[in-house]
């Protein structure tokens, strides 16, 4: 996929995690799981982030890892880990750690334009 962030003039090229069906005959829940990459030609900036799935014994849910890495100077400037749908912990090149509870994040309405305006192959 592409997102462009237009008041930044940024471009980021990415991929997708795959989503796995669990627990089909029982109580059926989605699981992501693999690489995803993201990238900006702009920036430098690029990022791979972990979707770990869930062990068959033990083992937690929705985890995630991930490395910042400014392209052009081979630097990782941010490493973090956690859940996507929790708390993430985010350590900086310098030292200082961040922590994140994303259930606590205010929502955001996305910005879309009018159906009219829109490209036979979008949607909304």
């Amino acid at each position: 996929g592409v997102l462009y962030l237009m008041e930044q003039e940024e471009e980021y090229v990415f991929t997708l995690p795959s989503a796995y069906a669990r627990s089909i005959l029982t109580i059926p829940w989605v699981e992501l799981g693999g690489k995803v990459n993201i990238n900006c030609a702009r920036t430098g900036y690029s990022a791979t982030v972990t979707f770990h799935t869930k062990p068959f014994y033990g083992g937690k849910v929705h985890r995630v890892t991930a490395e910042v890495k400014h392209n052009p100077t081979n630097t990782i400037v941010c490493k973090a880990q956690g859940e996507w749908n929790g708390t993430l912990e985010f350590t900086y090149s310098n030292g200082e750690t961040k922590v994140i509870d994303t259930n606590k994040l205010p929502v955001i309405r996305k910005k879309i334009r009018p159906i009219a305006k829109q490209g036979p192959l979008e949607s909304r």
